[in-house]
């Protein structure tokens, strides 16, 4: 993997207020310009957003679109076009802009003033098109990784051995069981077999943390030696998997295995290295919805 800073997608970036370095998972000509056209394709978009071009920006969604706001509300394309003005300024402005590319899906990250946003492109037959937004506001609190063994009771059945879904590829059935496995791995912590399946460069984003692949591996290390488990995995209540061949984006709602707000995560997924891996992974609170309930054993907040 190297750094890569393309000087036209950057310019076109930069009109929008945002500055973009790109991560390369291959040298070859071929996949520098398919990370280029994405990039570009994303200033376009950002743009047209700016212009208040609904036409233009409704262009080069994908059917499927997703949009999830910082407030944990959830928007499909036609709401997402009606609320232009919405989406537009979550996503102007922004400021430390990080592109990393998975063949055919590209992930762009951003900042601004307390939140976070994550842009997944996904490559259509008539070319990239945003698949999914993802905005988090920023509060102070103790990480959802954080929990030692003096707090982490019960057990944990979905998601660490099911859950509620039904995989319709074979990438599908294959990301989600390995899903599973990491979900049980960091429950009962097992580092050595949780990190081949994880990329390097990953980072977990939530409200209260952006947590690299070094500080979990750090964490369940130290669990270990210490003889104890990691709170269980937050269950799945629903979701999906979208297959692109070389990569996939999950979309899945939980709500906290201690009880609380439920929340939306998007996950990215890549083969790569002879294996699925997590890629890039980004969670909102739903402000609105009531709480969860604890999990029957465990020990709520």
């Amino acid at each position: 993997m190297r750094s890569i800073l393309l000087a036209s997608a950057a310019m076109l970036v930069a009109s929008c207020g945002e500055t973009s370095q790109t991560r390369a998972t291959a040298g070859d000509d071929a996949t520098l310009a398919n990370e280029a056209a994405a990039i570009a394709v994303d200033g376009d978009w950002l743009g047209a957003l700016e212009r208040n071009d609904a036409d233009a920006t409704d262009a080069l969604l994908a059917e499927e679109f997703q949009w999830i706001d910082t407030e944990g509300r959830l928007r499909a394309r036609t709401e997402a076009i009606d609320d232009i003005a919405a989406l537009r300024n979550g996503l102007l402005g922004g400021s430390s802009a990080q592109s990393y590319h998975y063949g055919h899906v590209e992930v762009i990250t951003s900042e601004r003033p307390g939140e976070r946003w994550m842009r997944v492109w996904t490559l259509e037959p008539e070319g990239w098109r945003a698949f999914a937004v993802i905005g988090t506001a920023l509060v102070t609190g103790s990480t959802p990784f954080a929990a030692s063994g003096n707090v982490a009771t019960g057990d944990c059945e979905n998601p660490c051995r099911s859950m509620p879904f039904t995989p319709t590829t074979e990438n599908e059935k294959t990301i989600a069981d390995l899903f599973i496995q990491l979900k049980l791995d960091e429950w009962q912590p097992n580092p050595e077999r949780w990190a081949p399946y994880v990329l390097d460069d990953v980072y977990y984003t939530t409200a209260t943390a952006q947590l690299s692949k070094a500080a979990r591996v750090e964490h369940l290390t130290a669990l270990r030696e210490a003889g104890a488990r990691s709170a269980p995995g937050d269950p799945v209540v629903s979701m999906r998997i979208f297959d692109f061949g070389d990569s996939a984006v999950m979309l899945a709602r939980h709500d906290p295995y201690r009880g609380g707000q439920p929340y939306l995560s998007v996950r990215v997924w890549v083969f790569r290295d002879g294996r699925w891996q997590l890629a890039n992974t980004q969670q909102t609170v739903i402000a609105d919805a009531p709480a969860a309930a604890p999990v029957a054993g465990a020990r709520p907040l």
